[in-house]
């Protein structure tokens, strides 16, 4: 029976399962050996080599016999005879073993193992047969490693520079190697590419394979990636292992030249800070020397760059940054030289100024006009704030009308540059309204008792600031707050103090104003009291009003007169004190009267009009005293008014009082 055999590498390895079984030489009737002309083993594993045989007669055999062919001889490995294996010292001893279907297991391969092997099997007188397999013990390589060179490989050199290296290692039989660029094969080219393998045979008999790849590189290569793959058989098949890529450094010289602002120079303003980035597309980077255009010459700025990067930079940029800058370079390579400019124009804003009209002195009721003014290479708006911050209006333009003391303030003109986020200027004014002082609060008129330590306050405003004088001697504290000025008198209440009063003066440059505070003894606590009951609005107090500092204002029998603008009463102090005096005695009197007799039951409640309070019929030609008194209808007007109610009409009319008893 014929075989075929599976082509292989050029170096002479077959690859493939022989599917042959040979016939050893004879008459017919010879025993017949069959056997597989190839068998393939991982190294380090089992290999089993099987033998068949056919006997004629359906006859058994007496012995079989396994060998390895060693330089042209057989060598004889082990004898299976009468049901037993007989192993010879060799080599293999240890690693040998037969199965019941008579296959030789070689344990533990190893590329040493890679022999034929032969089985003869005897059938007593009917002579022998034999046949052979070749062992094929193989490694599968390990994954390719690749060093790219280390050093910089300048384009379109004459001659192929190395530009990187690849090994394999431990192999059986020795692997191949092939290189790619970008993911293409590359292959020997005269001039342009070289590839140099080399193979290393180890003691255990597993090979090692490097290559390496020599080439000329192009300005473009400075971006390829390269990479080298092992190929090796199995079974048949060609299979393969890459490495990882690599890229590798070309040297070129610079072409193009670029020189930009960050940020964009449209946006810098004063107090930026600027970088000027200089960029080359040479490798390695050119030297770069950077200047600046004065009115004659160029300025040497070198010393704020980076000159390896190509970076200058400037720190809190103004108006006399800009210019325009040039960046040279100088190329190390072929020693030519490049340049480019750029124009830096730092945007601002000065010289914001606000101007007054009129612009003399400012008076109450006046109107002003601030117009505000910049200079700047942008657009500018305008807008004006008050001392708070507020936005009070935009335009370059603010009119205050109708001023007063309490609408004097500073005002701010911001001049803002749309175009360049974050460029504003401000200008202040300060608006000051001048005129003679306004009392704006007083303690007047103030409730104290005799020897009372009280605090007076009086309070003004005014600009130019005005100094505040008292007409009586104490303690005094003043409280400034913008224009306001504000003035407390301690001071302990004397007889003279509580019949004169005290005056407070306030002055400036431009006048003189003045109020008088007066004071009033408080009545007695217990006249302040509720009336008996069935006497609604005779005799009480309103809710006591809280002055400056404390100051308190009653309301007993009506109002008390209150300081007018010029400081004075409308009624003399004397003919006060003695009205008070006069209309709580009478008031009391009156009080007490009714009530006795209301409880004596003289006076029934609830009847209007006269009421005769007499004796009976038979006494009333007796003498009889008429009390009417207008004064008592007046002071119950003025109770009434304290009160803040008005009483029945027959609470008003005549009083009759029989004094006979």
């Amino acid at each position: 029976m014929a075989g075929g055999r599976r082509g292989g590498p050029s170096w002479g390895w077959g690859w493939g399962w022989g599917c042959c079984l040979l016939l050893c030489c004879g008459a017919a009737g010879d025993v017949q050996v069959s056997m597989p002309e190839v068998v393939e083993a991982e190294s380090e594993s089992t290999a089993r080599i099987e033998c068949g045989f056919s006997i004629p007669g359906n006859g058994s055999y007496t012995h079989i016999d396994w060998f390895y062919v060693d330089r042209g001889s057989l060598v004889k490995l082990l004898r299976v005879a009468g049901g037993e294996v007989l192993e010879e010292e060799t080599s293999y001893k240890g690693r040998l073993s037969v199965g019941e279907d008579m296959a030789l297991a070689i344990s533990k391969v190893t590329p040493q193992d890679t022999r034929t092997f032969v089985c003869q099997v005897g059938a007593g007188s009917q002579s022998v047969g034999e046949n052979r397999t070749e062992l094929r013990v193989y490694k599968v390589p390990e994954t390719p490693e690749i060093e790219a060179s280390s050093a910089g490989i300048p384009a379109h050199s004459p001659s192929t520079l190395k530009i990187a290296q690849c090994v394999s290692e431990n192999s059986f039989p020795p692997a191949n190697i092939t290189w790619y660029k970008n993911g293409e094969q590359l292959q020997a080219e005269e001039n342009k590419v070289k590839i140099l393998a080399t193979l290393t045979r180890k003691s255990s008999g597993l090979y090692t394979v490097s290559s390496s790849l020599l080439a000329v590189v192009t300005r473009e290569d400075r971006s390829s990636l390269f990479h080298c793959a092992v190929h090796y058989w199995l079974r048949g098949q060609r299979l393969s292992k890459a490495s990882r890529q690599v890229n590798i450094t070309v040297f070129y010289p610079t072409q193009h030249v670029e020189l930009h602002i960050v940020p964009a120079a449209a946006l810098v303003k004063e107090g930026d800070d600027v970088k000027l980035v200089c960029e080359a597309d040479g490798n390695p980077a050119p030297v770069f020397s950077f200047y600046k255009k004065l009115p004659e010459d160029w300025q040497d700025v070198s010393s704020l760059a980076d000159t390896s990067s190509g970076v200058l930079s400037l720190h809190g940029v103004n108006k006399s940054s800009s210019g325009l800058y040039r960046c040279q370079i100088l190329d190390l390579d072929d020693m030519m030289q490049m340049e480019k400019e750029v124009e830096l124009v730092v945007n601002y804003i000065e010289g914001v100024r606000v101007q007054m009209e009129p612009s003399s002195p400012l008076h109450e009721g006046d109107s002003v006009r601030l117009s505000c003014s910049a200079h700047s290479p942008v657009d500018l708006d305008f807008q004006w704030r008050d001392e708070k911050g507020r936005k009070v209006a935009e335009g370059n333009q603010l009119v205050l009308r109708n001023l007063t003391f309490e609408t004097s303030s500073n005002f701010s003109c911001r001049a803002v540059a749309r175009s360049v986020p974050g460029l504003e200027r401000s200008k202040q004014v300060a608006v000051a309204v001048q005129g003679k002082p306004r009392i704006v609060a007083i303690s007047s008129p103030l409730y104290v008792r005799q020897d009372e330590v009280v605090n007076l306050t009086c309070k003004a405003i005014a600009f130019p600031r005005p100094s505040v004088r008292w007409s009586i001697n104490g303690t005094t504290h003043e409280y400034v707050e913008n224009r306001h000025v504000a003035s407390n008198l301690t001071v302990r209440v004397s007889p003279d103090l509580l019949r004169a009063g005290a005056m407070c003066r306030v002055s400036n440059t431009l006048g003189v104003s003045e109020k008088h505070i007066q004071l009033l003894g408080e009545p007695p606590t217990s006249l302040l009291s509720p009336p008996p009951a069935g006497l609604p609005g005779v005799l009480g107090a309103g809710p006591a009003e809280e002055r400056l500092d404390g100051g308190r204002r009653g309301g007993l029998c009506g109002e008390l007169p209150v300081s007018g603008p010029d400081g004075k009463t409308s009624e003399s102090k004397g003919v006060i004190i003695v009205a008070i005096i006069v209309c709580i005695l009478l008031v009391a009197v009156l009080g007490s009267v009714i009530y006795f007799l209301h409880k004596k039951g003289k006076i029934p409640c609830g009847r209007a009009g006269k009421q005769d309070i007499t004796k009976p019929e038979a006494r009333k030609d007796k003498n009889v005293v008429e009390v009417k008194s207008d004064k008592l209808a007046e002071e119950a007007g003025l109770l009434q008014g304290a009160n803040g109610e008005r009483g029945p009409a027959a609470d008003q009319s005549e009083k009759y009082i029989d004094l006979r008893n």
